[in-house]
């Protein structure tokens, strides 16, 4: 097994994770936009173009860490869980959905930036579609989180791959990014996708667990090439 190429996507993963704040704030969306706001102030939210395309083209690149993370954590998985790796599967599947959930996040709001002069109703659609990709999705990122975190605790070898806290943290992580899915019917309050519960609660949350996952798989791969070394080649016995 090739342990560089999982130390190098583990890495990327912890790049992924230092690269989003930067660009959200660049983007103006540290802070995002209300979802109760009228037309007209979508317009001139998205009247500055420039500053949230480029804020955008960073977070595509660091989503590109989260893909990385989903790759090597299911390799490592199946170390472990043996011959029908059901939860690997499943971590894998819904890996691959919320990085396209996360792609899309972007590339909607980016869309709603590549035309400013549509009309406020245009730009309002783009970003609650853009939005909803990241936050009203919150089934698919807690499932995924419990079928690592399942995964993870069902572990009782005596050296398992990944500490049992990170199983414990990822059934939180399923549960605090759960109740995120009731901001479709709410405009305002800690409800709506820009409250509290909806979008601080989730952001750092997620951001939290991304950071854990690269960690844990950036050890496990560095403990597995330390195993690999120490082990002494098997020399073919001649026919």
């Amino acid at each position: 097994m090739n342990t560089r190429s999982q130390i190098a996507c583990a890495l990327a993963g912890l790049i992924g994770v230092l690269m989003i704040p930067p660009a959200f704030l660049i983007a103006d969306y540290f802070v995002p936009p209300d979802a109760n706001w009228t037309t007209d102030e979508f317009a001139a939210f998205y009247g500055d173009p420039d500053r949230i395309r480029a804020g955008l083209l960073i977070l595509l690149v660091a989503v590109v860490g989260w893909a990385a993370v989903v790759a090597v954590v299911s390799v490592q998985m199946l170390r472990f869980e043996g011959p029908r790796p059901v939860l690997t599967a499943l971590f894998a599947v819904t890996g691959t959905t919320t990085f396209v959930l996360l792609t899309l996040f972007a590339v909607f709001l980016t869309a709603a930036a590549f035309r400013p002069e549509r009309s406020g109703e245009s730009l309002q659609l783009l970003h609650d579609v853009g939005w909803f990709m990241a936050f009203l999705t919150a089934p698919v990122f807690s499932t995924q989180a419990l079928a690592i975190g399942a995964a993870v605790l069902g572990d009782r070898s005596a050296r398992p791959v990944y500490p049992r806290w990170l199983g414990y943290v990822c059934v939180w992580v399923a549960l605090l990014l759960l109740p995120g899915v009731v901001l479709l019917f709410f405009h305002s309050g800690p409800f709506a996708y820009h409250g509290v519960i909806s979008y601080w609660i989730p952001l750092f949350t997620f951001g939290g667990w991304m950071a854990a996952m690269a960690f844990c798989a950036l050890l496990a791969a560095q403990a597995e090439a330390r195993t690999a070394a120490a082990t002494p080649a098997v020399e073919p016995v001649p026919a």
